[in-house]
């Protein structure tokens, strides 16, 4: 049995919020939702739970911040994208659809928690209204259009995600990017 770091720590503690996310996903993308809990990740960190406990105040918190580093990571990218209306509603979708493939986990982890929705997952949305509203769609039609190219690419990246976890052989996920791009370029075709 492992030793457990108890107690305060002594100096300056090297466990930190960053770790902690880090370490989350980890664990997220190795055994899935229900394997994530406080108790799990402090086993997994060799620590109480309590020492998480300093740190987030629940498993809400923890999931909020591990999605604003993934989903972070969407925003920045596209927040420094230019190009036309088309090239950044591909950009900002593809984007989102490779990150929730590779973290497909997460996603699943923030539609069974709504206290899990992060201000990045927010932003995304946010940049996709946008883009809806300079695509001069219909303001009384843009939320459908959110909830269809949201709804098809979570539908589509976790389809992949999870085909690839039951796949012996490793799954193409290039082929699956390309083929999701052809698709949303049927749906935008009717946007745009």
């Amino acid at each position: 049995m492992s030793k457990l770091n108890v107690g305060r720590p002594k100096g300056k503690s090297v466990l930190s919020k960053e770790l902690i996310a880090k370490e989350a996903l980890v664990l997220l993308d190795a055994s899935g939702p229900q394997a994530l809990s406080m108790r799990s990740l402090a086993g997994h960190l060799k620590v109480t739970p309590m020492a998480l406990y300093n740190h987030f105040p629940d498993r809400s918190a923890l999931l909020r911040c591990v999605s604003d580093m993934v989903y972070g990571e969407v925003t920045q990218s596209y927040e420094s994208r230019s190009g036309g209306l088309r090239e950044r509603f591909e950009f900002l979708l593809v984007k989102y659809h490779q990150t929730v493939i590779h973290h497909p986990n997460l996603s699943i982890c923030i539609f069974q928690d709504p206290e899990a929705f992060s201000v990045e997952v927010e932003k995304i949305t946010g940049h996709i209204v946008n883009l809806l509203a300079e695509a001069k769609i219909d303001k009384s039609k843009r939320g459908m259009w959110l909830d269809i190219l949201v709804d098809f690419t979570h539908g589509s990246s976790i389809a992949v995600a999870l085909n690839h976890l039951h796949e012996s052989k490793k799954s193409n996920l290039r082929g699956a990017s390309v083929k999701y791009k052809a698709e949303l370029n049927l749906l935008l075709d009717v946007i745009l």
